[in-house]
């Protein structure tokens, strides 16, 4: 358990620091003991360096005091607000856990729904303390086992025997040796990647007329993915998150490496 125990702390403690940069509040998680009742739960696939599956779980007074910490009102509070606040929170608590200390893991956020699965013995329970609210009731539990081990160094080539009598002058060894990988030596260069939430038409005396307060209909829900740009060219599509109080961009889909080379093309 000691590994799993390890997981589950970071996202325990990940979702928290998510929750309050969502919500601009100072939010604790602190380990407890107890019990909680489980009306929603969360999955989580773990693969990489470990491979199981873990879950995190809350009530649904938890889960709407949760909700309702963001939104403000909790009489606001659907299902599928739960939903949507919950996979969010996981998904930034895991992605910040594997590029952190969880170096080697893949975290894959399943969609939350009803308790389904048991509630182990040894699950682990926290509380988010969100201001000074009431305590948020969290459990947390899984399995996993080591996975995939790194993939060993290469050895080393033999070194090339030495030249003997009967070989080529250096003049012609060198012009027989292959040319150089011209694409590494572009590797480190720094490109500026541009986010592309939507786009829209105007006539020029609409543009005219734009002002403070003016409101641009860029006909696209704010679930639907943005565009990440390299030269104009989209290479990938992701979803908005919220990381650290800062925004980013959770890449969910990108194009053939083919057609992300082929947009360098200047």
């Amino acid at each position: 358990m000691g590994d799993t125990k390890s997981l589950l702390d970071a996202l325990a403690s990940n979702l928290g620091e998510s929750l309050g940069a969502m919500t601009g509040t100072a939010v604790r998680t602190m380990p407890t003991v107890g019990e909680a009742t489980v009306d929603w739960q969360v999955p989580v696939q773990v693969g990489g360096s470990a491979v199981g599956t873990v879950w995190l779980g809350m009530s649904q007074e938890g889960a709407t005091q949760l909700v309702a910490a963001i939104l403000g009102d909790p009489s606001l509070v659907t299902d599928a607000d739960i939903v949507d606040t919950l996979k969010e929170l996981l998904g930034q608590a895991a992605g910040a856990h594997v590029h952190g200390e969880g170096k080697g893991l893949n975290l894959t956020v399943e969609a939350p729904g009803p308790g389904a699965a048991p509630v182990l013995p040894d699950a682990q329970y926290y509380d988010l303390m969100v201001g000074s609210a009431d305590p948020i009731r969290m459990v947390a539990w899984g399995r996993t086992i080591a996975g995939l081990a790194p993939e060993p160094p290469r050895a080393a080539a033999p070194a090339a025997a030495p030249p003997t009598a009967a070989a080529p002058p250096p003049a012609t060894v060198a012009a027989a040796a292959p040319p150089p990988r011209n694409l590494d030596v572009v590797l480190d260069i720094e490109l500026p990647i541009t986010v592309r939430f939507g786009e829209t038409q105007m006539t020029l005396e609409n543009l005219a007329r734009l002002g403070p307060g003016s409101m641009i209909d860029l006909a696209r829900s704010p679930d639907d993915p943005v565009d990440l740009l390299v030269n104009g060219h989209l290479v990938a599509r992701g979803q908005v998150v919220v990381v650290a109080g800062c925004y980013g961009v959770r890449v969910n889909e990108v194009v053939s490496p083919a057609d992300r080379l082929r947009s360098l093309e200047m």
